[in-house]
């Protein structure tokens, strides 16, 4: 009788205690969430800007630097890239001074995109270089009540589909060609009168490439070659968005200036201050 008691006197304390802990079970399994993976995007600060030029210290490269600071007030971590001489062993063996030229413009571009940027990002793969040629000039953000473009610019940048699976926008095209199912985007704070539209082009005077997309881009576009009367990097480009049906944004996709010349976009070549010359 007393080891009974004994026994009675223990168990009820655990029993009790078993109870509690089962309704304290209960309880944080209803009210523990999952918490969802998001990817974080980034803000880049200063994106680098690179302009391509035969010399650093020119007329050319100071004009452009000019007109980015402008439109994109201490936005940029402006760089000079220096053009690929026309005597480097990796240019065209032709006699043709053009093809001379078009060799040494793609150089520049495929050394950017699969060296030099990916060795200068900061462990990012979605962090945004732009690229620009030296004879670049702007519309004027106040024709869309803006006092410059870095706020759609970093609307641009930070728009999860276009940076993680585009990874590449105009900043200028010429000759577009706009006719595709892609919704297009219209801009805050412009009052509806600036948007970026997907499609193919001509020009490669103003883009923005992400590291990502940088170090397969050229792979990507020369497995489409080669290509009828294959020409200058630009045309390689629209000839892979075509085959591959691949189309990027241009940043003001409505903007046509200087009228008559084709140019869409923010940025133009300013064929009024210079002449091409890779052509």
């Amino acid at each position: 009788m007393i080891n009974i008691q004994f026994k009675r006197t223990y168990i009820k304390p655990f029993l009790i205690l078993l109870i509690i802990s089962f309704i304290y079970l209960l309880a944080s399994r209803k009210t523990t969430t999952t918490t969802p993976h998001v990817h974080i995007v980034t803000i880049q600060t200063q994106p680098k800007a690179y302009i391509i030029t035969a010399d650093c210290s020119s007329i050319r490269f100071n004009f452009t630097k000019i007109n980015i600071e402008r439109v994109f007030p201490n936005y940029f971590d402006i760089r000079c890239f220096l053009s690929v001489s026309l005597n480097d062993s990796r240019i065209h063996t032709s006699s043709s001074a053009v093809l001379k030229k078009w060799s040494s413009n793609l150089l520049a571009f495929v050394d950017l995109w699969t060296y030099e940027i990916p060795k200068s990002s900061n462990n990012n793969e979605f962090e945004w270089s732009f690229i620009f040629e030296d004879d670049v000039n702007f519309c004027d953000p106040s024709q869309v009540s803006l006092l410059n473009f870095i706020e759609p610019l970093q609307e641009l940048m930070h728009n999860q589909q276009i940076q993680q699976n585009d990874g590449f926008v105009y900043l200028g095209i010429c000759g577009p060609d706009f006719n595709n199912s892609s919704p297009s985007i219209i801009f805050k704070n412009t009052k509806n009168n600036l948007k970026s539209e997907k499609g193919y082009g001509f020009c490669l005077h103003a883009t923005g490439i992400t590291t990502k997309r940088s170090r397969t881009f050229w792979s990507e576009i020369s497995s489409y070659r080669p290509n009828d009367g294959d020409k200058s990097l630009d045309h390689q480009l629209r000839q892979y968005s075509l085959r591959s049906r691949k189309y990027f944004y241009t940043f003001g996709s409505n903007y046509l200036y200087p009228p008559g010349t084709g140019h869409y976009g923010i940025a133009y070549q300013d064929r009024g201050k210079f002449g091409s010359t890779i052509s």
